[in-house]
């Protein structure tokens, strides 16, 4: 897929369409998830901050020996297995670095339901172009942009992603939680 051919340019409201006609259709075959405040909550902002040993309060809440914790999201858990279990490709688009990114995401076992996850410091649009190269390349699958769907907190990361052409909607605004997600997706 080159940059031309994944960021056509769509209307400014084509893509919450399928969003207002009642949900989420299972025409995704991409879904790309941010990770702070999006997927989990943070104390100190940014993932990367929050260093192992880790200890487990809960099940979904890390904390690292300085007191910074992550909190997952009620629900994003069970809608990454979900996605997965209905064969669908599931990956982030975060700006953080990887390597402490990724301890968290094992400490959390989530990192084994990712595909190709971009944990850098680029674009979501170019993160996201960069994830349907890679599952092109290793699983010989297409992916248009129209068959991504993308959730970030951020208007300033979802707005160039939409103007790709794929679904990007804003969470706390568009979606509020994962359960309402995940009721869409049923």
């Amino acid at each position: 897929v080159s940059p031309r051919k994944f960021c056509t340019i769509r209307g400014p409201n084509s893509a919450l369409e399928s969003w207002d006609s009642g949900g989420i259709p299972m025409k995704y075959k991409l879904f790309v998830f941010d990770l702070d405040e999006t997927v989990w909550t943070v104390s100190e902002g940014l993932c990367t901050l929050v260093r192992p040993p880790f200890s487990f309060p809960t099940p979904d809440r890390i904390q690292s020996a300085e007191g910074f914790w992550i909190e997952l999201k009620p629900g994003a858990r069970s809608l990454f297995e979900f996605l997965k279990g209905q064969g669908r490709y599931v990956s982030l688009a975060s700006r953080n670095d990887f390597k402490p990114t990724q301890e968290i995401l094992e400490a959390f076992k989530l990192f084994d339901l990712l595909d190709f996850p971009k944990l850098c410091w680029r674009p979501k649009e170019e993160s996201i172009q960069q994830i349907i190269k890679e599952i092109h390349k290793r699983d010989k699958v297409s992916i248009r942009p129209d068959e991504v769907f993308f959730l970030d907190d951020w208007p300033e990361n979802v707005q160039p992603v939409r103007e790709c052409g794929a679904t990007a909607l804003l969470f706390g605004q568009d979606v509020q939680d994962f359960d309402e997600l995940r009721a869409m997706l049923l």
